[in-house]
């Protein structure tokens, strides 16, 4: 079957408008959209500020989970966080028996790598113990990855960001860095 065709008009702020072809699908397609999904308003509605770039994923250099507990759920954040340990090649960082930073309760963090995403995130979401889990990425914006690019397992709490930098380097400090501080024993279940 011939594929189905759509002309789109793309706009950058390095480039001027031009019509492209993008090729959707053919007919035969199984989703419930059809091969022609309705696109977006045409104009957008006024004060939508959008940049003209998506920002490159490579920005982030690593990833923090906070899980939050507390005294009935201390036990299920004790249980998770060996389970983390024996698992996986992290930071752990320490047990906070009361706030601490942008964290309004008590927690753990561990860091860890981002070619290690396709298996952590996954893993917290079957085994998070009915936890609030907070997953942001490590950019040169703390507050943005804490706020706005997060990620949430389980139920959302708030966080304080405050009095968090707009930028790291700006506010004399780096991009968030992970430095692995334990050896997994156990293999990971698949």
């Amino acid at each position: 079957m011939a594929a189905a065709a759509v002309t789109v008009a793309t706009v950058s702020a390095s480039r001027s408008a031009k019509a492209a072809t993008v090729e959707l699908g053919d007919t035969s397609t199984l989703s419930p959209w059809g091969p022609n999904p309705k696109g977006p308003p045409s104009p957008l509605p006024r004060g939508i500020d959008l940049p003209a770039d998506p920002r490159a994923y490579t920005a982030i250099s690593s990833y923090h989970a906070h899980i939050y507990f507390n005294e009935d759920t201390a036990y299920r954040a004790a249980r998770l966080r060996e389970w983390v340990i024996e698992r996986f090649r992290i930071e752990l960082g320490e047990w906070n028996e009361g706030p601490r930073g942008p964290h309004t309760t008590p927690s753990f963090y561990f860091g860890f790598a981002t070619d290690q995403v396709p298996t952590v995130i996954p893993w917290l979401m079957l085994n998070h113990l009915g936890l609030k889990i907070l997953i942001h990425p490590n950019t040169d914006d703390p507050y943005a990855d804490h706020l706005v690019n997060a990620l949430w397992i389980g139920d959302t709490q708030p966080v304080n960001a405050y009095r968090m930098a707009r930028s790291a380097t700006a506010a004399g400090g780096d991009i968030e860095r992970i430095h692995p501080n334990n050896i997994p024993t156990v293999p990971l279940e698949v």
